[in-house]
């Protein structure tokens, strides 16, 4: 008749039985978004049938520039932007920490190995309570050795998921830190876009203000001319010299932002601050204006935009990271059950006497169970339940501002082609005038001062036409940007 069971043994069969009929996952549910809406107010219902080929074109939208020396610098920027580079490097510290989350699920198993030898000389016997005397002579024991090997071997079975909650957090931190890169790939464009935008504008300001000067000169030698004929005053003189200095006045300004443009493309593309002195002749099929980028903008939905958008993708990785976490903080609360192995192999020699081996092999399980944690184990429960709630509203936050940037670039873009294509009908209408009267002088039929001044007054309406290009250019960038546009996915 078998004895009783020991009391370890019984509460360990009890533990681990309990553990095993319970063998569940902790689930999490993670907060729902609000809805969101299906369509735009300020975007074209249309959508373009091919939605591969409408991917492909917002992935890289500046290939539909026609302007080479754009598309150089952009590709340039995403191979060598040091923020870039920054991005790739957290990814992969990220995926290594994926890799040492997942080897938790799996056992461990070493291998190790011993040696030894040992000698102890002239052992003096020990001294006895005898009446007689007896003086026993030292004895000199042999060297002795030893050595073994075996194995060993340890796992944590993650029956409520503990661990798999762990790992999937780490995988979805990855990913979060994946949609950064796609981010930072994002920003890199538009920021290479915008710069290159703004210096081809003062370039081309630099031309409008140069012309203006020559005009302003020229009518100033007509006013000088008049003077010394006594047709005209000094006021009319001093007028226009006033004006001259005022042009010229203009420039250094526009100089230092086109060379602060410049230092900011170089190291935006990976260079040195003084590696860009000036910025290739405009390509032949380039726009002739500050109009580089492509006026057809695609149309999309909100749920294009909420797929698209890295800080809307790298969000919801967060929420599923923070709920996989606390999925693991709840499991803290239920046992955990270990299995271990030792094998070991091992030998023994003492000087000339016959070797002994031996050799054993042990396993166990065992059981823990937390009792008394001082109230760690509910804290950290509550503070990865807010660390999700607070997850789950910048998801949300990020869900309703890529919209509200979608809205407002599509509404700018809007307002300021209006703009443009009213100055470009003023830049025609005074270019028109100062053609008519150039005519009039060429007739003999006006004088040249309105001429002059008819000239002046179509450059600075084509300067404005330049900024308003600009604008609008800076803004289709922004709407690029604001869609998720500049990145490829995988």
């Amino acid at each position: 008749m078998p004895g009783p069971t020991p009391p370890r043994l019984a509460l360990l069969t009890a533990l681990l039985s309990l553990g095993l009929s319970a063998c569940t996952t902790i689930r999490v549910d993670v907060p729902e978004p609000k809805a969101t809406p299906q369509a735009f107010d300020e975007v074209p219902t249309s959508r373009s049938p091919d939605a591969t080929q409408t991917q492909l074109a917002l992935s890289r939208w500046w290939k539909g520039v026609a302007d080479p020396t754009l598309q150089q610098l952009i590709e340039q920027g995403l191979a060598a932007n040091a923020d870039i580079r920054v991005a790739v490097a957290r990814v992969k510290e990220a995926r290594t920490v994926v890799t040492m989350a997942e080897s938790a699920l799996y056992p461990t198993l070493e291998a190790y190995g011993y040696t030894g030898r040992q000698k102890v000389n002239d052992v003096s016997p020990p001294s006895l309570p005898l009446p007689v005397p007896l003086n026993l002579p030292a004895v000199n024991v042999p060297i002795s050795s030893f050595n073994g090997s075996g194995f060993a071997a340890a796992w944590e079975v993650d029956i409520f998921g503990a661990r798999r909650s762990d790992a999937d957090a780490a995988r979805q931190a990855a990913l979060a830190y994946e949609e950064k890169l796609h981010g930072a790939q994002m920003m890199v464009a538009g920021d290479i876009a915008n710069n290159y935008i703004e210096a081809r504008s003062i370039e081309y300001r630099l031309q409008v203000l140069d012309r203006s000067i020559a005009t302003v000169e020229r009518l100033k030698r007509y006013a000088q001319g008049r003077f010394d004929a006594g047709q005209a005053t000094r006021f009319d003189v001093d007028r226009v010299q006033a004006q001259i200095e005022s042009l010229n006045a203009a420039r250094a300004p526009l100089q230092s932002l086109l060379s602060a443009r410049l230092r900011r493309l170089a190291v935006l593309t990976g260079q040195q601050p003084q590696a860009l002195k000036a910025l290739p002749s405009p390509n032949a099929n380039a726009p002739a204006d500050a109009s580089v980028i492509p006026m057809q903008l695609p149309s999309v939905l909100p749920s294009d935009v909420l797929e698209r958008r890295p800080d809307v993708r790298g969000s919801a990785n967060v929420v599923r990271a923070m709920a996989a976490r606390l999925s693991s903080a709840k499991a803290d609360v239920l046992p955990k059950f270990y299995l271990g192995f030792l094998s070991n192999d091992g030998r023994l020699e003492i000087g000339s006497v016959p070797s002994a081996s031996s050799s054993f092999t042990a396993w166990g399980a065992g059981v823990r169970l937390p009792i008394f944690e001082g109230g760690r184990i509910a804290a950290n429960i509550k503070a990865s339940d807010a660390r999700l709630e607070a997850a789950a509203a910048q998801y949300e936050q990020a869900m309703m501002s890529a919209l509200e940037d979608v809205e407002n670039a599509y509404s700018a873009r809007r307002a300021l082609d209006q703009r443009a294509q009213q100055l470009t009908q003023s830049w025609q209408t005074a270019r028109d005038g100062a053609d008519h009267a150039d005519k009039l002088f060429q007739e003999g039929s006006g004088l040249l001062q309105p001429v002059l001044e008819a000239q002046l007054s179509a450059l600075q309406r084509q300067d404005d036409l330049i900024q308003a290009q600009t604008a609008r250019a800076l803004t289709t960038v922004l709407l690029y940007k604001a869609i998720g546009g500049g990145w490829s996915p995988p």
